[in-house]
């Protein structure tokens, strides 16, 4: 595939001009890349320019502490600022699930302690409680994905999980999570949501990691095509 780019462009990209002049403030910004529409977070709008991307918006001061550089953004701001929270926690999470298998302790054993070093050890802080349910608004059923609704990153519920086997099923790593370590585990972290962009990469949808309407069709439509192939 030959990418064709403008004289702009490629004094900036291959030229590297103007490289210095961008300095390193953290300006945050999400912006969408010409050439193959990924929506990525900038370190700052000059050098979203110069790597041939369209500046969507600026990250607000609350953000712009949580975003990292090089991490995929919504293309919608309202969506952008309603996830940002949500996928900072979750990383968190996500990250003490990975560390928590490194350990030889076990599961309730790392959990007391970490329970006690965060919230017992100074002032005796309220522990978290555990996580039972969706903390935004998510579908919980194949009728509202159908619909409206969507499922994205924080949402928790079994349509989650639904999502999550089916992915698994069909061949895509989305982590060792959950009670059999296969990844399903009814959460919608980031390894489901890679899994999700990489589906709709093969499948020429919209990456975003987002299970809406389309993406949900074509998943359960795939899935429903490779179980026939195993009965017959």
């Amino acid at each position: 595939m030959k990418i064709k780019l403008t004289e702009k462009q490629f004094r900036k990209l291959i030229l590297k001009e103007d490289y210095y002049k961008c300095g390193s403030e953290w300006k945050p910004v999400c912006a969408k890349n010409t050439q193959n529409g990924d929506t990525l977070v900038y370190k700052n709008d000059c050098i979203a320019e110069m790597s041939a991307s369209e500046v969507l918006y600026v990250f607000d001061d609350v953000q712009k502490d949580i975003v990292k550089e090089g991490d995929f953004c919504s293309s919608d701001i309202g969506l952008e600022k309603g996830v940002v929270i949500d996928t900072f926690i979750e990383n968190i999470i996500e990250e003490l699930r990975e560390f928590q298998t490194k350990m030889t302790k076990g599961k309730e054993e790392l959990c007391s302690f970490l329970e006690n070093v965060c919230y017992g050890l100074e002032g005796g802080g309220v522990s978290l409680k555990k996580q039972t349910k969706s903390t935004i608004d998510c579908a919980t059923t194949e009728g509202d994905l159908l619909s409206s609704s969507i499922i994205r990153k924080g949402c928790y519920n079994d349509l989650v999980g639904e999502i999550q086997t089916m992915l698994v099923e069909l061949g895509y790593d989305i982590g060792d999570f959950g009670p059999k370590k296969d990844g399903i585990d009814s959460k919608y972290g980031k390894y489901t949501m890679n899994g999700i962009r990489k589906f709709q990469k093969e499948n020429g949808l919209k990456e975003d990691g987002i299970t809406e309407k389309n993406t949900y069709k074509k998943l359960k439509e795939v899935w429903e095509e490779s179980q026939n192939k195993k009965e017959s």
